[in-house]
């Protein structure tokens, strides 16, 4: 299978969430009527089953785009040949497979929705980073990915690191789990920073994905 044909399937995943995404964010009412809002709804919010009109597309997105991304993360390990490449492309496929776990795993069954998002965030973090250096440090002689995709891996990473300090940061020693879950909040403000920094993490990896893909 040519690499321009994996390039592809990451374009296709990014396409695939992108829709999910719009379409429920689009029709999506809360439960006391809202529309949909960057600035202080979280992601899982539109996968919640009863809450969002549109569950069944973007659960179903998230899973589509796990399992798009596996093959196009193993053959950039392969491409990349390194022991760093490697770990990279391992911890990415944790992190398409925790996509496509919050997908199966909705709010609604919060626990493992929690573990799920968690595997993402977590993979996420290792995978931007441990890919980014493991482009810049490529043998000169043996460059199969330009090294300047390396620095899509900065704002990723800053991104999900922000996201995981957020809550120690705002609320230490609470329950992660506590507070992602929007039903423990009786009035939701008109901007909640872990929800939007949240958001600047989805974008940030289509940014990343579309790039890599772009690269390799």
């Amino acid at each position: 299978m040519p690499t321009r044909s994996f390039s592809l399937l990451a374009i296709a995943a990014t396409f695939v969430i992108v829709v999910a995404v719009v379409s429920a964010a689009l029709r999506y009412r809360g439960r006391t009527g809202e529309r949909y809002s960057l600035l202080n709804h979280f992601i899982s919010e539109l996968g919640e089953v009863g809450v969002s009109r549109g569950a069944w597309a973007f659960n179903g997105g998230l899973v589509v785009t796990g399992l798009l991304l596996l093959p196009f993360v193993a053959h950039l390990g392969l491409l990349l040949g390194s022991v760093l490449g490697w770990i990279g492309a391992f911890f990415a496929a944790v992190a398409a497979l925790g996509s496509a776990a919050v997908g199966i795993f909705p709010m609604n069954n919060l626990k493992p929705h929690v573990r799920a998002a968690m595997s993402y965030f977590y993979g996420g973090l290792v995978m931007v980073v441990l890919i980014g250096v493991a482009i810049l440090v490529q043998p000169a002689d043996r460059v199969a990915v330009h090294r300047i995709a390396s620095i899509l891996s900065v704002p990723a990473a800053l991104a999900f690191a922000s996201f995981l300090a957020l809550p120690r940061i705002l609320s230490p020693g609470i329950d992660p789990a506590t507070l992602l879950d929007p039903s423990v909040h009786p009035e939701r403000p008109r901007f909640w920073a872990l929800p939007f920094v949240e958001w600047l993490v989805f974008f940030a990896t289509i940014f990343w994905l579309f790039g890599m893909a772009f690269f390799v």
